[in-house]
């Protein structure tokens, strides 16, 4: 099958614009990695850093948001962006509603990592490490507390935030732990975790991640890239939000995920929440009621 790359970005590009209600704002263009240099939209802060490199890879590039008022070291609220691991970029309008972390003394990170095919699995997983390893490397420099960093990701940036920080303890991808991507809390909305749960994406959404058309050939690799396979007892505690409706994926992958984190690690170090009448990346999900929400939780969490 032919696939037009371009207009398949734009088309999903057009469809969450629409979804948030801000079509003026966010174009093709802006989603390209590095394209927008300068941020003319009001919601972004006067204080951030752009584009500060924590890895070699020229995407591997994290903006950093500060809070108007800091006193003391600040908690962190680091995102993931989603994308099928092959669009999407930091400081989107995904990211525009965690903003209101500013309000309540986070420091605010939007990470990009290379995205598919330029880079395939693992890759993408091991920047999502570097990345939080970086942050706890220079914690002094952003003045920011490491024991209290919380990790998101949507969809795609779901899977590779949890991958990235449940093998932290099993030494996956980093087998002489010279990486620490251990957080707090991890927050995983609407994840594909398990390749072989359910309705699948597209077999080429596979193929372009892991580089190879004979998924067969790669099998081994897609059941360790599973993030419930590197669960431990230690696992953070973790928040899973997912819409009932939704149609991308099911939300029959959050509530595996749950349950493998409820046996493993203890029903206190998980909450499932599941949205009624609520799609895939909704804004339902993303509206500031929900977030607020969000937000309580993970307060309520890092005082543990």
């Amino acid at each position: 099958m032919d696939i037009n790359v371009t207009e398949l970005i734009k088309g999903a590009i057009a469809a969450t614009a629409k979804r948030f209600g801000d079509e003026k704002i966010v174009t093709a263009e802006d989603m390209i990695p590095h394209m927008r240099t300068v941020h003319g939209d009001a919601y972004y802060p006067q204080k951030y850093i752009e584009n500060v490199q924590y890895a070699a890879s020229e995407d591997a590039r994290m903006d950093i948001y500060f809070p108007d008022e800091q006193t003391g070291t600040c908690p962190v609220f680091v995102e993931v962006h989603g994308g099928a691991w092959y669009f999407g970029q930091k400081s989107s309008i995904e990211f525009k509603p965690f903003l209101y972390g500013l309000k309540k003394g986070y420091v605010c990170v939007s990470l990009g990592y290379t995205l598919a095919p330029k880079a395939t699995y693992p890759q993408p997983v091991i920047e999502i490490k570097q990345a939080i390893d970086y942050l706890k490397k220079h914690a002094a420099e952003y003045n920011i507390d490491p024991a209290r960093i919380v990790l998101w990701g949507g969809s795609a940036g779901a899977h590779l935030a949890a991958l990235a920080t449940y093998s932290t303890d099993t030494g996956y991808l980093d087998e002489q732990h010279t990486l620490d991507s251990s957080v707090k809390m991890l927050v995983l909305w609407y994840g594909c975790h398990n390749y072989y749960l359910g309705k699948q994406l597209d077999s080429w959404v596979y193929q372009n991640f892991f580089a190879e058309k004979d998924l067969r050939k790669v099998a081994q690799q897609i059941v360790l890239s599973n993030p419930g396979c590197h669960v431990t007892k230690d696992a953070p505690f973790t928040l899973l939000q997912h819409g009932l409706n939704d149609m991308v994926v099911p939300y029959e992958q959050s509530v595996y995920l749950y349950d493998i984190i409820k046996t493993i690690a203890g029903e206190e170090r998980c909450v499932l929440d599941l949205v009624e009448q609520c799609d895939h990346a909704d804004r339902k999900l993303f509206a500031e009621e929900n977030v607020a929400k969000m937000f309580e939780i993970i307060e309520s969490k890092l005082e543990k």
